[in-house]
């Protein structure tokens, strides 16, 4: 492949056919093309390799949750007797196995592949598409380098498709600011007492309202945002505080309580 300007490509489609000719070249060399009543006799490398690649899906799986599935654990049984193993093996040991497969040559190329259609079939895709719209958001407001440095994490979320982690950190991040702008020698003069050992964000809230800093429809924003993020904590995500209007509202936030 090469660039062209004029010609509507992405680098998305490109990695994926580099990804899909790679995945072809392994199989290959593994001997994994053939049928598989070609390779069901017992004891056969070629069965072997092959239950070994199909260890690649439910371990990459397993780096999301950090817990070997069922899925996983009948891999293992299947490929044990292929190493004279006889006997059921419980689940624990199963694991282990899993742990030292994965170094196996088959299984971590395997393992390589899987995370590059990743890459090449979601993450590289939303961040082809986002980037115009973050770009789209800068042209808006020019935000001071403090209020920037507290974005900077919720953007490469939103960029790379994560958007419930997105809002969950735009919301973090926000309430981070707060005790950053507002120190005690702020809230004591502003005459906000503290409820319990530490100021929440209703407290922060009321300052920011008390110093000009926010207006109350500008703390509607901030609790509005708060309620998204504990939604989507809680598995019911707010449908009224998408990822980019996390992100915008967080900015107007934060634009006002770091002005330039």
């Amino acid at each position: 492949m090469s660039y062209d300007p004029d010609a509507d490509w992405s680098p998305a489609s490109w990695f994926s056919a580099y990804t899909s000719s790679l995945h072809d070249e392994y199989r290959t060399h593994w001997g994994l093309n053939k049928p598989v009543e070609e390779t069901a006799s017992t004891g056969d490398e070629e069965e072997l390799n092959r239950h070994l690649s199909e260890l690649a899906e439910p371990l990459a799986m397993s780096l999301h949750t950090l817990k070997a599935d069922e899925a996983l654990i009948e891999k293992i049984r299947a490929i044990v007797p292929y190493f004279g193993v006889t006997a059921d093996i419980g689940d624990d040991v199963a694991i282990k196995i899993a742990e030292v497969l994965q170094s196996n040559r088959i299984v971590r190329d395997a393992i390589r592949i899987n995370l590059a259609f990743q890459v090449a079939d979601s993450l590289l895709p939303s961040a082809e598409d986002r980037a115009p719209r973050l770009l789209a958001l800068l042209s808006t407001r020019q935000l001071s380098l403090r209020a920037a440095a507290y974005l900077d994490r919720a953007t490469r979320l939103y960029l790379w498709g994560f958007d419930p982690e997105a809002v969950v950190m735009c919301a973090s991040m926000l309430e981070a600011a707060y005790g950053d702008r507002f120190s005690e020698i702020d809230m004591f003069r502003l005459q906000i007492t503290k409820k319990t050992r530490e100021y929440g964000h209703h407290d922060y809230e009321q300052a920011a309202i008390a110093s000009g800093v926010f207006t109350r429809e500008e703390t509607q924003l901030a609790r509005r945002l708060r309620g998204a993020r504990n939604d989507t904590i809680h598995n019911a995500p707010n449908t009224a505080m998408n990822a980019e209007t996390a992100l915008k509202t967080t900015a107007t936030l934060l634009d006002r309580l770091y002005p330039r």
